[in-house]
This record gives C-alpha cells, sequence and structure tokens, in this order.
C-alpha cells in the first residue's frame, strides 16, 4: 500500500514539474516572439522614415521618364510622384507575387500551427485529467491507509532523524549480507546438483558394468557345468591334460571377474557412504537367465562363487 501511495504521488509530482515547466516555456516563448517582432516593426519603420528623408538629385532625359498614371502624358510637376528605374519596377512586382507565395505559405503554416495547438491542447486536458485521477487515487489510498489526506511535501520536508538513518543503513547491510549468503547457498547446491549428477552416472556406469559381468558370469558358469556335465569315459577326443588346462584357464578367468566384482562392489559401498543412490539391475538380469542344470557340481559351483 505504501510503495502504491509513493508510485502515485511520484507520478503526480513528475506531472506537476512537467506541466509547470512546459507553460513556462510557452510564456517565455511567446514574450520573446513578441519582443522580437515589434523590435523588426520598429527598425523596419525607422530605416523607412531616415530613407523617405533622404534627397537624390539625378539628371533624365524626357525620353527616359514615362508616367503610370491614368494617361500616358507627362504631368506639369512630378511632386506627386516617385521615380523608379525599370529594372527596379520589375523587382517589385516580382518581390508582390513573392509576398504572394510567403503569404499563402504563412497561411499554411499557421493552419498547421492551429492543428499543432488544437492538438497540445487536447494532450493538455488529458494531462489534467490523468492528474486529477491520480490525485483522486492518492486521496483514496491516504483516507484508506490513514484515515485522513496526509501533506506529502511536509512530510518530505522534514529531515530524517540520525536513528532512522542508522536503521536504514542496517537495514541496507542486511540485505546486502543476506543477498551474499543467499548467493553463496546457491552456488553450493548447484555445485552440490553437479556432483550428484557425477556420482550418479558413475554408479550408472559400473552397475552396467556389474550387470554385464554377472551375465559373463552366468554364462561361464553354464558352459563349464554343461562341459563337465557331458563329460564322459568313453569320450576320447579331448586328452586329459588339455581338460585339465581348460579347467585352470576357466578357474583363472572366473577368479579373475570375482576380483573384479569385488572391486567393484567396494566402489558402491564407497558411494553409499558418500550419500549416493545406487539402483542395480544385476538381479532382475540374473532372473531372465535359464537355472543351472541340476547334475551340476556343487564343489566347482562354490568355488566359481568365490
Amino acid at each position: 500500500m505504501e510503495e502504491a501511495l509513493q508510485d502515485i504521488q511520484k507520478a503526480v509530482e513528475e506531472l506537476k514539474k512537467t506541466h509547470t515547466k512546459l507553460l513556462a516555456q510557452e510564456k517565455q516563448m511567446a514574450k520573446e516572439q513578441k519582443a522580437t517582432e515589434d523590435e523588426i516593426q520598429r527598425f523596419q519603420t525607422e530605416k523607412q522614415h531616415k530613407l523617405n528623408q533622404v534627397d537624390v538629385c539625378f539628371s533624365l532625359r524626357l525620353s527616359q521618364l514615362q508616367c503610370m498614371g491614368d494617361t500616358n502624358t507627362l504631368p506639369a510637376h512630378l511632386d506627386a510622384h516617385v521615380v523608379f528605374t525599370n529594372q527596379r519596377l520589375q523587382q517589385l512586382m516580382t518581390r508582390i507575387e513573392e509576398l504572394h507565395r510567403e503569404k499563402q505559405e504563412v497561411r499554411v503554416k499557421y493552419r498547421q500551427l492551429q492543428k499543432d495547438y488544437t492538438t497540445a491542447l487536447k494532450e493538455k486536458r488529458h494531462k489534467v485529467k490523468d492528474i486529477e485521477d491520480l490525485r483522486r487515487k492518492y486521496e483514496d489510498v491516504q483516507m484508506l491507509r490513514f484515515g485522513q489526506i496526509v501533506d506529502i511535501d511536509r512530510l518530505e520536508a522534514q529531515e530524517p532523524s540520525k536513528y532512522v538513518n542508522e536503521l536504514r543503513d542496517r537495514v541496507k547491510e542486511s540485505e546486502v549480507s543476506a543477498h551474499e549468503q543467499i548467493q553463496a547457498w546457491r552456488k553450493k547446491v548447484d555445485d552440490a546438483n553437479t556432483e550428484l549428477l557425477r556420482l550418479t552416472q558413475e554408479n550408472t556406469q559400473l552397475m552396467d558394468q556389474i550387470a554385464s559381468l554377472g551375465s559373463m558370469q552366468l554364462t561361464l558358469d553354464q558352459a563349464l557345468n554343461s562341459r563337465v556335465t557331458n563329460v564322459t569315459v568313453n569320450d576320447a577326443a579331448p586328452t586329459q591334460q588339455r581338460k585339465t588346462k581348460e579347467r585352470e584357464r576357466m578357474k583363472q578367468l572366473i577368479t579373475l571377474q570375482a576380483k573384479e566384482i569385488a572391486t567393484l562392489q567396494a566402489e558402491i559401498n564407497l558411494f553409499r557412504r558418500k550419500g549416493g543412490h545406487i539402483y542395480t539391475t544385476v538381479t532382475a538380469q540374473r532372473l531372465d537367465k535359464p537355472p543351472a542344470p541340476a547334475n551340476s557340481n556343487p564343489q566347482q559351483g562354490a568355488r566359481m562363487v568365490r
């Protein structure tokens, strides 16, 4: 409410200042224009008066004179006549035409000025109406807020006390400090989110590796169990030495995979202690695989798990 009141008061003051400034400029321009026109008129009158007082004597032949009166005959005396040269007469006639054109231009400008003046009056009325609307709104807000009309100019004229200035400074300092703390915490949150995303991606990669190794281990278990089951005494194709080497190679491969799984499980436990979330799909993949044969060797299976 107070902010709206202040905004309305500022708008009213700005409109008042603009209106007063425009009125002062208008009065000053009108005054200067009138003074300039009066000065020009006085100067022209004085100049013409001085020129009329100058006597000029020159000699002319009778054939060089032409009377522009009602008759073409020369009068008895030339006291009531003015002497012009033909060139000057043509210039005066041309000047008359120029004055007619200038008069038309002045009329056009005058009409345009009248239109501009009418537009300015309309804008002035709108501004005055806006000022009145803002004033009424300003008074309504004051009545709602204070129950009476408060003289804001008088309040603004009163200088705030030292205690008020100190409180304002404290509030500004608190706002700056709070803003800095908010920015710092936002940065920490962004960094934590980035770290969480990175750890989640690493965990996902590890779980994918665990799932792949688990699937490979199941495949190797099934292959080894199948080979051990299908071996018979009458099978003379593979020799005893080749079977022993194959069994040892499979045991080494299973041992290496078990070590790698143990390493990955240790890393997963480390991430869990740090607060990361791990979602595994190994169990689901194990359930999708077919079960081991019933006649598989339990002791070999136990060794493979180790």
